[in-house]
């Protein structure tokens, strides 16, 4: 089934009750969180494969998203970089919909329209962003998750913060969808981004899945079995050796746990209250060129 750029297919029968799940790399999954997300639920439930774009050149540049050559049972093959569609069917009283946006190059306006087609091709009621950002937040205090909702009124666990966002600055094209789809299709929409320690850059921040995960375990009740917990905790533990070395590092930290147990929570709009030392390391930690 051809809806609009995307190739829908193995739909016979029209959803029930469907929710979304948007994951979008590389704007806001550091820590390669919303891809371990996703492979835990692929894990966990039997999820499908059912769309991609049709011809995703049109959208992206493979000079920068590179395909992929793979051998599976002998057979070489290549992975094309794509916008790709899954779906987990009957779990509870609604099938999810999982949709893993790779963000535009070009045709940024045509790539939304075609999102916006799909989810009133779909019938989806309610739309959730997952994503991670880095923060001024210390590894050694529990991580926090912000986010917001429109038109969602169910209970959120207490260590999630939901408010409106007062963010300004450079974004993805792809952030329009949220209020396009609360606006034109009066889809309920929430985003939950959880925030990882600026220092670390971790290919693949296992806490930060476990976190967002155990976010989603409270709204829909997914298995609470989270093997990237102990991963997580594994990987921050490795941190301490490196803290030990680096008297600036252990300063800032020091500094990020004080303005931690001050709020509770990192917000945007309330940056720490850093020294002229801690702010300079700070950014020449953020110069670094980040692998995610």
């Amino acid at each position: 089934m051809r809806v609009s750029d995307f190739e829908i297919k193995n739909l016979e029968n029209p959803l029930r009750n469907p929710h979304c799940i948007v994951t979008l790399d590389p704007w806001i999954n550091v820590g390669n969180v919303g891809k371990n997300v996703v492979r835990r639920l692929s894990e966990m439930y039997s999820i499908a494969h059912v769309g991609e774009l049709l011809n995703p050149s049109k959208f992206y540049d493979f000079t920068r998203y590179r395909p992929e050559i793979f051998i599976k049972a002998g057979i070489k093959s290549t992975k094309i970089p794509n916008t790709n569609v899954s779906l987990i069917k009957d779990f509870h009283d609604r099938d999810l919909v999982i949709i893993e946006i790779l963000e535009p190059h070009a045709l940024a306006e045509k790539f939304n329209n075609s999102l916006l087609i799909l989810f009133e091709q779909l019938k989806i009621e309610r739309y959730i962003l997952l994503g991670s950002m880095y923060d001024s937040v210390p590894h050694t205090r529990p991580l926090t998750v912000t986010g917001s909702a429109k038109g969602w009124e169910v209970p959120f666990p207490d260590d999630v913060k939901i408010s409106e966002s007062s963010y300004v600055g450079p974004t993805s094209s792809i952030s329009q969808i949220g209020e396009r789809v609360q606006r034109e299709l009066k889809i309920e929409t929430l985003s939950l981004i959880v925030h990882l320690p600026l220092y670390l850059k971790i290919d693949d921040d296992y806490l930060g899945a476990a976190k967002l995960l155990s976010v989603l375990s409270s709204l829909y009740g997914f298995s609470n079995y989270v093997p990237e917990l102990g991963m997580g905790e594994q990987q921050y533990s490795q941190v301490d050796s490196a803290i030990l070395a680096n008297p600036s590092l252990k300063s800032m930290i020091k500094k990020f746990e004080e303005n931690y147990d001050k709020s509770n929570i990192q917000s945007e709009s309330d940056p720490p209250d850093l020294s002229p030392d801690v702010e300079q390391f700070l950014k020449d930690v953020a110069r670094k060129p980040n692998n995610d």
